[in-house]
């Protein structure tokens, strides 16, 4: 299975609620290319799931656009800012398990990103790596490719990390 944790772009700094911050023009433009270096380089998940919140929805639909597949994009409660690993574990073992049902891919042709927040994904990446939160940190539009062989912690292997700068 792969795993692909994407942090959203750049956001406005305020709004009428935390919910409902957009992103910039420079995070619409970091969700773009994102998705573009995706597609160039075959990062093509079969599911994007993203938080609810304005900011990853709208990066994860870019990103989606640009890999011409907007019907990848699901919304996940699971996602929402503050979530833990032990709170996503369990959603993520679900989402991969209908992808290969729905879909009959292995295991290991399932792929799922994830659009989220921090310091959520850190955790999470520290979880499935078998380190620490403080071992991982995703800046905005950060883009984390994860290797596993089960769904569970310590069990995935670090394919990459890159910033938005270098894409």
């Amino acid at each position: 299975m792969q795993l692909f944790l994407l942090r959203h772009a750049e956001a406005e700094s305020a709004a009428a609620t935390d919910e409902t911050r957009t992103l910039t023009a420079r995070g619409s433009k970091q969700a773009r290319s994102i998705g573009k270096f995706c597609l160039e380089h075959g990062v093509v998940p079969r599911l994007i799931l993203s938080s609810p919140l304005m900011r990853a929805e709208q990066t994860a639909r870019l990103v989606a656009d640009e890999l011409d597949s907007p019907k990848l994009v699901q919304i996940s409660e699971f996602l929402r800012a503050g979530m833990s690993a032990q709170r996503a574990l369990p959603s993520l073992s679900e989402n991969f398990a209908d992808l290969m049902k729905r879909e009959k891919h292995s295991e290991a042709a399932a792929s799922i990103m994830l659009v989220g927040h921090e310091p959520d994904f850190s955790n999470l990446a520290g979880v499935l790596i078998g380190g620490l939160a403080t071992s991982v940190h995703f800046r905005k539009a950060t883009l984390m490719g994860l290797r596993l062989q089960e769904l569970k912690p310590g069990a995935a292997t670090v394919e990459f990390l890159i910033p938005v700068k270098w894409v």
